[in-house]
């Protein structure tokens, strides 16, 4: 081989190791930038779940506090039946008892 085709094959070399020396950085940006922008991507993807999550927790507060206070009206409801039939029921019974002691008196 003569010096000049030596020469041009070394400079070849020497072109393609800078080619494939650039492409390398190039690949390591890529990799880098890729892998940022899938950090900022979850961030904003969990980001916007919490908001989801915690828009959701708070109709669910606002059911359990509607079906409480349903459910608090009912008993109350339900309280002042119950007190009603005690009342009538006692006079019931006071009736019965006074209508005893008259039948004793007699």
């Amino acid at each position: 081989m003569s010096k000049e085709t030596v020469f041009k094959i070394k400079e070849a070399e020497a072109e393609a190791q800078r080619i494939l020396s650039e492409a390398q950085a190039e690949a390591d940006r890529m990799v880098r930038e890729a892998q940022a922008e899938g950090r900022r991507r979850c961030a904003d993807v969990a980001a916007e779940t919490a908001a989801e999550l915690e828009a959701m927790m708070e109709q669910i507060r606002q059911r359990a506090e509607e079906h409480t206070q349903r459910v608090l009206a009912e008993a109350e409801t339900e309280a002042e039946e119950l007190g009603e039939r005690v009342k009538l029921t006692r006079r019931v019974a006071e009736k019965i008892v006074i209508r005893g002691l008259e039948a004793k008196c007699r």
